[in-house]
């Protein structure tokens, strides 16, 4: 009987990783490098765009994501590719005229692409190496490369200009690195990992604010997934004299790094209705409402930990302290390019996405409570039920398939005695379920799957590295072989069909159009 191990046939870890990147990279070369520039075109004009104004010097003029991170890093991509004579325009008042500029746009737009791939596949490579640090088969953390980097969302990713990877990659690792912490009681680096995991968490709020949603979920998970070990009284930071001083540095760093980015906060929250910022407050018609609850919320989760892990004194306040100097740096980076807009996005990211989603649907007017919106909410359930069955409403995204597996897997480890495993993808899937509901007021798009897929992809790979029983199953190999096929198959259809796509963005030709105010027109909309 063949096991589903022998699914990865590769003879080590670093062959089977290397076969998938090198195959992820061989399909956006095929599929993604050589398409035209204008093939899509949002959001690849608009941060091309962004990123010629970043190198002009001239200010950020579209803040809805804010995309922070990702135009920063491509401008600079883009001056790095010119002072080596492999890109010839990296800012806006190098471009030719209109009707001349297409090569320069396709030349930007296809070294972002690259930048996106170089992007995608440091997600795939340090996800795998964590996971691998996380569970104890080779084999399950190869497999659960392999579904990250042949999911839905990956696939779009690394062809397009977009700022998912960055966030949505940020975030995973910061939640690998505190499962790994949470199961490590006898590590003495614990806190610089969590701060680590805060650092990680606040720039992927610079990025996507849509990131706040990961950022809540995570204490319920690192509660599962915590151990007390054995003696667990009896470590570093309970006998080494020198950390009560790492204890006392570390709040030092905490007081004076808060302390420098104090203005921001106070002024992308106290300040927001004096600004112009014009997004409503989602709550009780004031800004700064909920984001203190977040802060109350992550701390309880910390001293909830600490309760029942029994954690001591010195090391819970030194991880409180890591925390919030991990936090306030990466906030501190919003002073690399200043731009106010980008300070009230990541401040108030619950309004930005309101604006986007929910007073959308309130068109023109009413408010959380409104029939209408009632309605829409109940559609957005709908809408997120059909999509997990894949059949009542298809998409993109064959990590539905690995969900379903899942959540038999989780149904035997409970059936087996494995409460607390079957807990721990519980946790998970509902957290994907829950954030998934958010997506789907805005039809669940591709993009979006980066946030959630990951999740279904750390839950399998903890089932059934603990259930090895699972693996050798006489199903799991022509179940594994399923799940393989269908991921190449599906997570390719949707860059195939781009390929063959023949529309033009004919919105992008407006004269000064909203997303490209300084651009009169591009050269596709004079063929």
């Amino acid at each position: 009987m063949r096991s589903a191990d022998e699914l990865v046939i590769f003879g080590s870890w670093r062959t089977a990783i290397l076969v998938y990147l090198a195959g992820l990279t061989v399909s956006f070369i095929l599929f993604g490098f050589w398409w035209p520039y204008w093939r899509v075109a949002d959001m690849d004009l608009w941060m091309v765009y962004g990123a010629f104004l970043y190198n002009d010097r001239l200010p950020q003029e579209y803040f809805d994501h804010p995309a922070y991170l990702s135009l920063l890093l491509l401008a600079g991509w883009f001056r790095c590719l010119h002072s080596i004579g492999l890109l010839s325009v990296d800012r806006l008042s190098a471009l030719p005229a209109a009707a001349a500029a297409g090569d320069a746009w396709t030349a930007a737009v296809r070294a972002g692409r690259v930048l996106s791939l170089i992007l995608g596949t440091g997600f795939v490579l340090s996800f795998a190496v964590l996971l691998r640090r996380l569970v104890q088969n080779w084999r399950v953390a190869a497999f659960a490369a392999f579904f990250l980097a042949y999911s839905g969302g990956m696939a779009m990713q690394v062809r397009v200009i977009r700022t998912e990877t960055i966030s949505a990659g940020l975030m995973m690792l910061a939640l690998l690195i505190l499962l790994i912490a949470a199961r490590s009681p006898r590590l003495s680096t614990r806190p610089l990992l969590v701060g680590i995991a805060a650092l990680f968490s606040a720039l992927a709020m610079l990025n996507k604010v849509q990131a706040i949603f990961l950022i809540c979920a995570l204490p319920p998970i690192v509660l599962a997934f915590g151990s007390a070990g054995a003696n667990a009284a009896d470590d570093f930071w309970s006998r080494s004299a020198g950390a009560k001083w790492i204890a006392a540095m570390s709040v030092a760093a905490a007081v004076l790094l808060a302390l420098a980015a104090w203005p921001l906060v106070r002024f992308g929250i106290l300040e927001a209705a004096q600004s112009g910022f014009t997004w409503r407050p989602i709550a009780f018609g004031t800004y700064g409402i909920y984001q203190p609850l977040i802060a109350l919320w992550l701390l309880a989760g910390m001293l909830a930990f600490a309760r029942i892990y029994r954690v001591g004194v010195v090391e819970t306040l030194t991880t409180i302290a890591v925390v919030i100097a991990g936090a306030a740096l990466g906030l501190l980076a919003l002073y690399i390019s200043y731009q106010p807009g980008n300070v009230f996005v990541v401040m108030n990211p619950l309004e930005e996405m309101a604006h986007m989603t929910i007073y959308e649907k309130l068109a023109g007017g009413g408010d959380l409570l409104s029939l209408k919106f009632i309605v829409d909410l109940f559609q957005g359930v709908s809408e997120l039920v059909a999509r997990h069955t894949f059949f009542l409403s298809s998409s993109p995204r064959p990590t539905l398939f690995l969900e379903w597996v899942v959540i038999v897997a989780a149904i035997f480890a409970y059936r087996s005695g494995r409460t607390r495993l079957a807990l721990q993808v519980a946790i998970l899937l509902a957290i994907v379920w829950g954030i998934d509901l958010f997506g789907a007021l805005r039809g669940l798009k591709q993009e979006y799957f980066l946030y959630t897929d990951p999740l279904v992809i750390i839950a399998a790979a903890v089932l059934f590295d603990d259930c090895s029983e699972l693996r050798s199953h006489r199903f799991a190999f022509a179940i594994g072989l399923v799940l393989i096929a269908a991921h190449i198959a599906i997570s390719q259809a949707e860059p195939i069909k781009h390929t063959l796509k023949r529309d033009k963005p004919m919105m992008f030709c407006a004269p000064h159009g909203f997303y490209t105010p300084r651009i009169e027109s591009f050269s596709f909309c004079t063929q």
